[in-house]
């Protein structure tokens, strides 16, 4: 079983407690799992190590340095001593064995039972064990929601990296680097450990296998037990996403796809039918997953997203782009030029898809009278102090997107409302435009809608 530990320091710094440290204001970092009070002369074979000891010296030790010496061989954090009644102030032959034997020691005032102390003790541990536990399922669903991205590997380590602020690579044995090799080696071999840690340099160093290859989680401090966990669902993300990247469907899609990205598309007819077709552009796994399923040859996970090349028919879903339809004559292949134009048109919708959470369609609405040049020139005089932030171009995209909804627009965006409202405030002083009233949000979904 983990026990949960707080800096002493985090104790110290409670004011209700009024505690005073007399000496060892350099070890205030120490771990406190609990406080133990005893009036023992020499308490040392009831102990097990990282206790605040507190005491009244109601048995107070002939041999002070001895009784300091015996609480540092069993690991005891720091030394809480209540005046009154036994003694008006802390007897200076302990603060002086303290201070010879770095162990922290503390006053307690009369006016704090021992017992606040530990309750205090308590409120804190109970604290961290609740911050884990959110910063745990946080980052579960920060992980999940990095596996549905169009690159999932790179994604699940980049977000590992943000939630422990620690550096992560998987890593291959052939490319390890000197300093790992042997220890990556050895675990990604399975005839090793199957996790490992060492300390590089400055960095706490964690190994662990993921299929062929060795996940490796560098930072300058070691991991918590809830990190631990964290990296845990990390692991089981990549091995589920590496096994499908190396399996004979995952090849298929990534090979066989290249048909949009051939001089022509052979034989469309006998996979999908007679036309006439769309290009479907998106970039969550679950609708990849969708198409890929049905039509795994035409569908393609290359570069930032995937494209497929779909049915004019075919239902869609979510946050996708698609096409205008285009047809192709039944005897003959559809020629790349139709493939190209639809999947520009498609990838160009993709951003007002991402921010409605809907599947956009070509206009035909008020978007499809304005001339491209005149609307396109409109679109980046309206946004131009903006062209420079691309966060603050798709945050001002997907609020509008949510109707204003702070919320809704966190979720799409993967981040706290608080820094939506930010955002949001920071597009209004930038533009000089009030985004309350109905003008200044039509003009600029327009404006996002025209952007090159």
């Amino acid at each position: 079983m983990v026990v949960q530990t707080v800096p002493l320091r985090d104790l110290v710094a409670r004011v209700d407690l009024g505690l005073t440290v007399l000496c060892g204001t350099d070890a205030l970092d120490r771990p406190i799992r609990w406080a133990h009070v005893s009036e023992l002369a020499d308490p040392s074979p009831y102990l097990v190590g990282e206790e605040l000891l507190l005491t009244a010296g109601v048995r107070f030790p002939s041999d002070v340095p001895a009784y300091v010496a015996g609480l540092v061989s069993k690991g005891v954090s720091a030394i809480g001593f209540g005046v009154e009644p036994e003694f008006p102030t802390v007897p200076s032959s302990l603060v002086e064995a303290c201070a010879a034997q770095g162990m922290p020691l503390l006053e307690v005032p009369p006016s704090t039972p021992f017992l606040a102390v530990s309750q205090a003790l308590g409120a804190l541990l109970a604290e961290i064990a609740v911050r884990e536990q959110r910063m745990l399922a946080d980052s579960q669903r920060a992980l999940t929601r990095a596996a549905t991205r169009v690159r999932p590997v790179e994604s699940v380590l980049t977000t590992l990296a943000v939630v422990l602020n620690c550096r992560a690579d998987l890593v291959d044995p052939t490319s390890a680097p000197d300093e790992l090799a042997s220890l990556v080696a050895r675990v990604a071999s399975g005839t090793g450990p199957r996790s490992a840690s060492t300390q590089v340099g400055e960095d706490h160093v964690t190994l662990d296998p993921v299929e062929s290859a060795v996940l490796v989680v560098r930072r300058d401090t070691a991991l918590s037990p809830a990190e631990r966990a964290v990296v845990a669902v990390a692991l089981a993300l990549l091995g589920l996403l590496r096994r499908d990247v190396e399996s004979e469907r995952g090849q298929i899609a990534r090979v066989a796809a290249s048909a949009l990205l051939r001089s022509q598309v052979a034989d469309v007819t006998g996979v999908l039918g007679p036309g006439p077709y769309r290009v479907v552009a998106g970039e969550s796994r679950a609708d990849y997953d969708v198409l890929a399923q049905r039509y795994g040859p035409l569908v393609s996970k290359e570069g930032d997203g995937f494209l497929a090349l779909v049915p004019a028919a075919f239902e869609v879903s979510g946050p996708v782009g698609v096409s205008s339809p285009f047809a192709e004559p039944a005897s003959a292949p559809a020629p790349i030029s139709a493939v190209e134009d639809a999947a520009a048109e498609a990838t160009a919708l993709l951003a007002r898809a991402k921010a409605t959470g809907a599947p956009a369609l070509p206009a035909s609405d008020l978007s499809s009278l304005v001339d491209p040049v005149a609307a396109r020139a409109f679109a980046r005089r309206e946004l131009a102090a903006l062209l420079g932030r691309p966060e603050l171009v798709e945050t001002l995209r997907v609020w509008l997107g949510q109707h204003g909804s702070w919320d809704r627009a966190a979720a799409v965006l993967g981040v706290h409302r608080n820094s939506v409202r930010h955002r949001i405030s920071h597009v209004e002083r930038l533009l000089g435009r009030d985004l309350g009233t109905a003008d200044a949000r039509a003009s600029l979904w327009l404006a996002l809608t025209w952007l090159d």
